[in-house]
């Protein structure tokens, strides 16, 4: 299949990024002769490369920190999620206009359903650590399937607490609560999600005392190096069904894939066990 047009990602840094080896599997799996580039653009150079895409032959870009903001003063259409999250993770050119989406909380859900189909059946809190771009497409996730009894656990307060509000804007009546004492927010609590980069290679343990949550809960880490945290290993020592982050990862990157080249991506475990490959050297 030939598409002459290329794709890629930009931010910085961006020379580890694992989303050339998705995208590239994914072309060589459909047959797709195209490219998929990493790009550092400098923030003063943004808008025109941006705006150059045409003629630069790029049809689409992922991007990453730090420019998930910044790219959206430059596009022409923006869509709901990213609007509400106030990110922007994939790019689109079509008819020479500039498309912006987030597929970040489609990916999270999306790996949490194929994961614990059952997930909603659990009597419990749903809790929360970090109050950060993740936590928040992972939050709004939940809003848009009508979960809205969630617990946040996070160092910085006035961060938590604006990010609350933020959602609120869309789900007045969500219960949305920050807790200070950790033990507090984990009791009766049945899915853990870590948002943050605790836990992640070259950062500090997630220390958290997940026993006192409800018997068979779900330990969702969305740190994908290493696969195996603290967090997961704890959780699996308790018997909890663990899910680690990088199906998050995988699963983000194929609505962007679709939305390129109109090929329906697949996430296999030959991919999976591809990316883990090349997580040694990330």
């Amino acid at each position: 299949m030939q598409n002459n047009l290329s794709t890629g990602i930009i931010g910085s840094p961006i020379k580890h990024s694992l989303s050339p080896v998705i995208h590239k599997y994914w072309m060589k799996t459909h047959g797709i002769e195209s490219e998929y580039n990493i790009y550092e653009p400098k923030k003063k150079e943004l808008a025109s490369f941006l705006k150059n895409m045409h003629k630069n032959s790029i049809k689409g870009l992922n991007v990453t920190i730090p420019y998930k903001r910044e790219v959206m003063d430059h596009l022409d259409t923006i869509n709901d999620d990213a609007l509400a999250l106030g990110a922007v993770n994939t790019i689109k050119l079509e008819n020479n206009r500039l498309f912006g989406y987030n597929t970040d909380a489609f990916g999270f859900m999306q790996h949490l359903n194929i994961e614990a189909p059952k997930w909603k059946e659990k009597k419990g809190f749903i809790v929360i650590v970090g109050a950060g771009g993740a936590s928040r497409a992972v939050i709004w996730s939940f809003l848009r399937e009508n979960i809205t009894d969630i617990r946040i656990i996070n160092r910085n307060k006035k961060r938590a607490l604006s990010l609350i509000a933020d959602m609120k804007k869309f789900f007045p009546n969500a219960n949305i609560d920050l807790y200070d004492n950790t033990y507090e927010a984990l009791l009766n609590s049945s899915l853990l999600v870590n948002c943050s980069s605790l836990g992640m290679k070259g950062q500090e343990e997630l220390e958290l005392d997940i026993s006192i949550m409800n018997k068979q809960s779900i330990v969702y880490d969305i740190v994908y190096n290493p696969l195996r945290t603290k967090l997961i290993y704890n959780a699996e020592e308790l018997k909890f069904k663990t899910i680690d982050g990088l199906g998050m990862l995988l699963n983000q990157a194929a609505p962007a894939f679709k939305m390129w080249y109109n090929v329906e991506a697949k996430v296999t475990e030959e991919l999976r066990n591809k990316v883990i490959e090349n997580l040694g050297s990330s």
